[in-house]
């Protein structure tokens, strides 16, 4: 029997590897391969039991220069 089919997630927030900080909390992770000239899309979806991201992890907008 083969083995199966194993996934390897990195994530990087704001230039910085958070994946293990991350990887306990991740619920759901969706990656669609698009048809040729389209762009690729990724969806991760993570639990915030500890908090982080109200904290210094919430998404900062950044005015475009």
């Amino acid at each position: 029997m083969a083995d199966p089919r194993r996934v390897k997630i990195e994530v990087d927030y704001d230039g910085k590897d958070i994946s293990r900080a991350v990887s306990d909390s991740i619920i759901e992770f969706t990656y669609t391969d698009k048809a040729s000239g389209e762009a690729d899309s990724v969806s991760l979806k993570v639990h915030d039991r500890e908090g982080h991201w109200h904290n210094n992890w919430y998404p900062q907008v950044r005015s475009k220069k």
